[in-house]
């Protein structure tokens, strides 16, 4: 474009009116097509002045900011005259991740914008998926190195047991081989993921099992535990089993974090597409950091944890079509949501 224009001012005093007119009629035509282009790309184009003025944006740049472009400058801090990339957050009007590269240009300064919130979703889930297949490896050697040596442990306990059932050295050490055992288990459970069976139920059903075994350790404790069900719930499609044990880790969790005397509260309710199932407590809450990295195998906040309850917890929502998420502060408790697909969704019609 730009030797044609030379061209063009080289040659104009030659030109007649006819020329003039194609030549005009090519311009504008290249004109029109740079203008749709930049108006139709999904990139987000600012130009801004060596003062830091907005020259031109494309409306792409106004809708991955949410805003207009000028209202959001200040916010950007974009670098004049110089070139360089980074990747950032903005949090209104919608919290997403942006690439803003910057390229001088003849004075003036272009601005380019990308929304990267989506990939930077994947190579999350990625990784999670990655540290998932890395505890399936660990666990299937755990289990071939450890799994014979601790059976032959514990039955010689056992033994040891009936001659002295009175040593506390004894009693320790099959204490001791049961946790080893249950750590064991958690690895071969997260080893052995089962498609889940799904069968249309109540989403509140495999709640009562968990109560029923869990009554006795909540009322020992004094805690307080409310359950909040609507009499018909929409139906969901799922295994019981496997929700069962979901609610079973959240509710453990949930009494390891409170106080004797504590809280719990436990509610269902619905939407147009799901089935919304919260567990709230009063307990010690999670820092940020510590929120961020949840459902990670290995990262927990318990002393003697693994952290492979809340992991294989999510993979089981996951695998039934749902969502589960955790909002936490210190010392102000923690409240997991989960989010289970209705088996008919509502249509709501528009008016």
């Amino acid at each position: 474009m730009k030797e044609f224009f030379k061209s063009v001012r080289r040659h104009i005093g030659r030109l007649d009116a006819e020329h003039l007119r194609e030549q005009y009629g090519r311009i504008s035509d290249e004109m029109s097509f740079f203008d749709t282009l930049f108006r139709t790309i999904a990139q987000g184009i600012i130009v801004l002045d060596p003062n830091g003025l907005v020259m031109k944006s494309n409306p792409a740049a106004k809708d991955i900011l949410g805003m207009e472009v000028e209202d959001a400058l200040e916010s950007l801090g974009i670098p004049l005259g110089v070139a360089s990339k980074r990747e950032m957050t903005i949090t209104y009007p919608v919290e997403k991740s942006i690439e803003l590269q910057t390229i001088p240009m003849d004075g003036a300064t272009l601005a380019l914008l990308r929304d990267v919130t989506s990939e930077k979703e994947r190579t999350e889930e990625e990784l999670r998926a990655g540290a998932t297949r890395a505890v399936r490896d660990l666990a299937a050697g755990v289990a071939h190195e450890i799994g014979n040596p601790l059976n032959a442990l514990s039955l010689n306990l056992q033994l040891l047991q009936r001659t002295y059932p009175d040593d506390p050295s004894v009693s320790e050490c099959m204490a001791q081989v049961l946790r080893l055992d249950g750590i064991l288990k958690g690895f071969l459970q997260a080893l052995r993921a089962s498609k889940p069976n799904l069968m249309p139920a109540s989403a509140a059903e495999p709640l009562t099992s968990c109560l029923a075994t869990l009554r006795a350790q909540l009322e020992e404790r004094r805690i307080k535990l409310t359950v909040d069900a609507p009499r018909t719930l929409p139906a969901v499609a799922i295994d019981k089993g496997q929700i069962e044990q979901v609610y079973f880790n959240l509710l453990k969790n949930a009494m390891e974090a409170v106080q004797d005397g504590g809280e719990i509260d436990v509610g269902f309710s619905s939407d147009d597409n799901d089935v919304i199932i919260t567990f709230r407590d009063n307990g010690v809450g999670m820092e940020e950091e510590q929120v961020v990295h949840l459902f990670e195998p290995y990262r927990t906040t318990k002393e003697r944890g693994t952290g492979l309850g809340l992991m294989i917890s999510a993979r089981i929502v996951r695998d039934h079509g749902g969502t589960i998420s955790v909002q936490s502060q210190p010392h102000e408790g923690t409240v997991f949501t989960l989010h289970l697909p209705r088996l008919e969704r509502r249509i709501r019609s528009l008016k």
